[in-house]
């Protein structure tokens, strides 16, 4: 609710206050709520202006309009009554069933059964004692003050109060609902900001630091952190996520004591800090907010937040607070999902790129092999997390265009011939032609269909050369001629893992793309001695 005061746009309640004088001819003034004096004075007579140029005169007219303006606040409706000129005036309070002061409206300056004879004395008899040298100008001036009855004043007095309230508390409804939507405008916006920095090859850590850094922000508090009960063991928490300026050693982790206060929390909490109630938290440690959460397989995770100043958590804050951890959730929840199918995906395609090398009992376990080689590679040029899945992807698929190849070319012992060669040489175009079909695979074809392409150009199936050759296809031929070199065939033994290494580093520039093949050799010595 806006806080007692101007309740109006000034120049809205000016407009009303004119209007009305523009009908009646009456005097209206308008006292803001704190305010003793008229703000907006609209239409006084030349009379009262000349009663008010001695300070006697403005004393008593002054006297007048807070003891009436007092009678009316006290009895909340419009109060008549005259004044020591005999001029009608009428205080109107604005003040809501509720009773917050919107401040008064006073209007009058009326003669109330004209200027007699007896009003003409009055009126002289005050000009005696205020103005004794004006005393004709102020009479003549009396004669163009309005004539109204007291039920017709007393009647307009009521339209008014009930006019302005009806103004005044559509207003500030409007001003609530503007500020309302605004506020939801803004947390919309911060949900939709941390929804867009998230991905799901981003990882939940990443999900839950943007979700607790932007949280931080937007609540001004000192700290926050994600911490679940951990799967197997009962009670314990895990942390995992947290941000600000923490009041205990990042080493040490969250106080025990702390960490009771959170187990215990069964819904959102509000937890006071020292010196408040007689609930205490842990040292340095101000006020605190924990808002509990529910996870899909029914573990229970806790968003808390802390501040070191007293008195910054309101129901916005609450409100705020309870959007987050119900996104925190959500990111969990679809982090799970996305790990499931991950999960799923590559279940499928490993028995998919098994079936190929079930056709070849020397390749057995070639395809899997390729897909972690060619992973180690990528991780060691710092690729996206993204690239790297796609990669992984097309490595366990690179050879899935074997299963057009007529087995017993496969199987062969000894050398293939021409034909049988050219037969061979088509499994990366089959592979592609048939994977490039389903739109996932969109991306991971290229790989697929150039894998046998050299970096001199003399590779097929299209004798692409350098980087004409896509980027997955260059990782996946070293990672495929490590794993061919490294296991027996038909055709001859395997070589060791430094004449492997070897081969690669004498045919870089010329079979392999050299940076390629330096990434490799890096990752796969650091896998090994690291």
């Amino acid at each position: 609710m806006k806080q007692p005061g101007y309740p109006l746009p000034r120049e809205d309640l000016k407009d009303f206050l004119q209007s009305l004088f523009r009908i009646t001819g009456l005097y209206m003034g308008y006292i803001p709520q704190g305010s003793d004096l008229p703000d907006i004075i609209v239409g006084e007579s030349s009379f009262c202006l000349q009663l008010k140029t001695s300070s006697e005169g403005a004393s008593k007219c002054k006297s007048f309009a807070d003891s009436l303006r007092l009678k009316a606040m006290q009895s909340g409706k419009p109060e008549f009554d005259l004044c020591h000129a005999r001029l009608a005036e009428v205080v109107i309070p604005i003040v809501s069933r509720e009773g917050t002061d919107f401040g008064t409206v006073v209007m009058g300056q009326a003669a109330i059964e004209g200027l007699s004879d007896e009003h003409k004395k009055h009126i002289r008899d005050i000009g005696s004692e205020i103005a004794p040298d004006d005393i004709d100008r102020l009479v003549a001036s009396a004669a163009g003050i309005p004539v109204f009855m007291r039920s017709r004043l007393e009647t307009l007095g009521s339209f008014i109060q009930q006019q302005l309230l009806e103004k005044v508390i559509s207003h500030v409804a409007l001003e609530d609902t503007t500020e309302y939507l605004f506020q939801k405008y803004e947390e919309l916006m911060f949900l939709y900001a941390i929804t867009e920095s998230l991905s799901p090859d981003s990882g939940h850590q990443k999900a839950l630091a943007v979700i607790l850094d932007k949280g931080v922000q937007r609540l001004n508090a000192r700290w926050g952190l994600f911490m679940i009960f951990e799967a197997e063991v009962d009670g314990k928490l895990e942390l995992l996520d947290a941000c600000g300026k923490l009041p205990w050693p990042e080493e040490s982790g969250p106080d025990p004591f702390l960490l009771g206060i959170i187990r215990g929390c069964q819904g959102p909490s509000l937890i006071l800090g020292p010196g408040f109630r007689d609930v205490e938290v842990a040292p340095n440690t101000g006020d605190l907010l924990v808002v509990p959460f529910r996870l899909r397989n029914s573990r229970e995770g806790f968003l808390v937040f802390g501040w070191e100043k007293k008195g910054m958590i309101g129901d916005g804050e609450l409100k705020f607070a309870l959007a987050l951890s119900s996104q925190a959730a959500s990111v969990l929840h679809a982090m799970q999902l996305y790990q499931e199918l991950a999960d799923l995906l590559f279940a499928t395609l490993g028995a998919l790129s098994s079936a190929v090398d079930a056709k070849d009992p020397y390749t057995h376990g070639h395809s899997q092999r390729v897909a972690e080689y060619a992973v180690l590679a990528a991780q060691g040029m710092d690729f996206s997390s993204k690239f790297i899945t796609m990669l992984k992807i097309a490595g366990q698929l690179h050879d899935f265009g074997k299963i057009g190849v007529r087995e017993h070319i496969l199987t062969k012992q000894g050398r293939l011939s021409e034909s049988e060669m050219q037969a061979m040489q088509e499994h990366p175009s089959i592979g592609a032609q048939i994977l490039g079909k389903f739109k996932p695979f969109v991306d991971i074809v290229p790989g697929i269909r150039h894998h046998h392409e050299h970096f001199d150009g003399r590779g097929y199936p299209l004798g692409l050369e350098g980087n004409d050759i896509p980027l997955v296809g260059r990782i996946i031929s070293v990672a495929d001629a490590y794993d061919a070199m490294t296991t027996d065939r038909p055709y001859r033994v395997k070589l060791n893992h430094g004449e492997a290494l070897a081969e690669l580093k004498n045919n870089a520039g010329s079979q392999f793309d050299p940076e390629v093949v330096g990434a490799f050799i890096g990752a796969i010595e650091g896998s090994i001695h690291g």
